[in-house]
């Protein structure tokens, strides 16, 4: 059962709020930011000026909601060192506002005091901060049922994906989804979901897929990786499993932590 939790962990990410699961569909950008050592202390007050603006596309309706995550390993050689995660209940929600956000119209409305100089400075900072290193556009296709909700200080394992057939969805639903909900259930995690990736998609693409697991602390994280899992598995959900891991490639783990919410 310790390789098959193994296994398991190794597949795993995150984003499960009960705002997501109100809504049927739910499509979220991922902007992976890498930040070097010279722009940390910059980078922070940037995102945090953005925050007023989410806010005010929340209010809007023209998004669910903006996240900003901190991701483990952070070292400036290891890639991304942030995460923002922006939700939208529908996919031409999602591509109106990637092609064609008027950010100063937004901006103008949260910072009514502010004259355009003014924010023309904290959108130069904000290109000087940090580099968007990767931009993924996703829709959740699977998730757990519960009550969790996220807030700051929240941890979440990301799994990257790489799809091998068209059996790979199935077996996340029927095989591994249910062990999910029973640690779920049993308090062991928050929640678990599956993505799949809408862009970049092709052969080239690095991933198909993300799964996410939440947890309400490091606490938790760590008991959960630290535990057993459960008690053995029967023959039948033994091959189940064996099979269901042929279907996918598994390409990184991330661990993130919340910093920030819009809702």
């Amino acid at each position: 059962m310790k390789t098959f939790l193994t296994l398991i962990i190794v597949a795993l990410i995150t984003l499960g709020t009960k705002a997501q699961e109100k809504e049927k569909n739910v499509y979220l950008l991922f902007e992976f930011m890498h930040v070097d050592g010279t722009n940390t202390v910059d980078y922070w007050p940037v995102e945090d000026f953005w925050s007023g603006i989410h806010k005010q596309r929340v209010a809007d309706k023209s998004i669910i909601g903006w996240d900003m995550w901190t991701l483990t390993p952070s070292g400036t050689q290891q890639g991304s060192q942030y995460l923002t995660v922006t939700l939208f209940s529908n996919l031409q929600n999602m591509m109106t506002e990637i092609t064609g956000l008027d950010v100063m119209a937004y901006a103008k409305k949260a910072y009514p005091k502010m004259n355009e100089k003014e924010l023309t400075v904290m959108f130069e900072k904000t290109g000087k901060s940090r580099t968007i290193a990767n931009q993924v556009l996703l829709k959740q296709v699977d998730n757990t049922k519960g009550e969790f909700t996220m807030k700051v200080g929240t941890m979440c394992t990301m799994d990257i994906m790489k799809q091998l057939d068209d059996n790979y969805e199935k077996a996340e639903s029927e095989i591994f989804k249910p062990w999910h909900q029973e640690m779920v259930s049993k308090g062991k995690k928050g929640s678990w979901e599956l993505l799949r990736a809408i862009l970049p998609a092709g052969g080239e693409a690095y991933g198909t897929h993300i799964t996410v697991s939440m947890y309400t602390d490091a606490a938790q994280l760590s008991s959960f990786m630290e535990g057993s899992g459960g008690g053995p598995m029967d023959l039948t959900t033994s091959l189940a499993v064996k099979e269901g891991l042929k279907t996918r490639e598994w390409k990184e783990l991330k661990v993130a932590t919340l910093q920030m919410m819009v809702r």
